[in-house]
């Protein structure tokens, strides 16, 4: 796709679960507060303490997490061209208009966080929004990209033409 311009349409959103952060948050402190006590204090953790070593990687796996929750986006581009979704590490689709069917707004099939894949005809990539933009391709695939600014997008589509009223 070209360069983004004023007349394009663009989202960047980021995971938002407060839950989800209360457990990994909760996890990292508990490990790194477990592996100072018994490896820096020498106080054992519990009757039957866990290796050092295994505290030190639980750490190292837990901060590892966190970080790469914090750091993954997912980002949608409209313009006259087409629809371009990356969602990191977890995919991405650049799609002209020649490819798509149709584009509607509404509730996803399925809720929670991340890329599912649903049949051999649905892909989902959801941060936990409530609705989100479905792409139907020619090829039967729809592709659902989940939008928490759902009157703007509704407002650029039907600019753009391509969002029946």
């Amino acid at each position: 796709m070209t360069a983004k311009t004023e007349k394009d349409y663009f989202e960047n959103m980021g995971i938002r679960n407060p839950l989800l952060w209360l457990v990994l948050i909760a996890l990292l402190l508990f490990f790194t507060f477990a592996s100072l006590a018994q490896i820096v204090l020498k106080m054992p953790i519990g009757d039957n303490p866990m290796p050092n070593w295994a505290l030190v990687a639980g750490t190292i796996f837990i901060a590892f997490i966190t970080v790469l929750m914090a750091q993954t986006r997912l980002s949608t581009s409209i313009n006259s061209e087409g629809i371009e979704i990356n969602f990191g590490a977890l995919g991405q689709h650049q799609l002209s208009w020649k490819e798509i069917k149709k584009v509607s707004i509404k509730r996803p099939p399925l809720s929670g966080i991340g890329k599912r894949q649903r049949g051999p005809q649905q892909i989902i990539y959801n941060v936990g929004a409530k609705t989100s933009l479905c792409i139907e391709l020619k090829e039967d695939l729809k592709i659902w990209v989940s939008t928490r600014n759902e009157s703007n997008l509704k407002a650029y589509l039907k600019e753009i033409k391509k969002l029946k009223a």
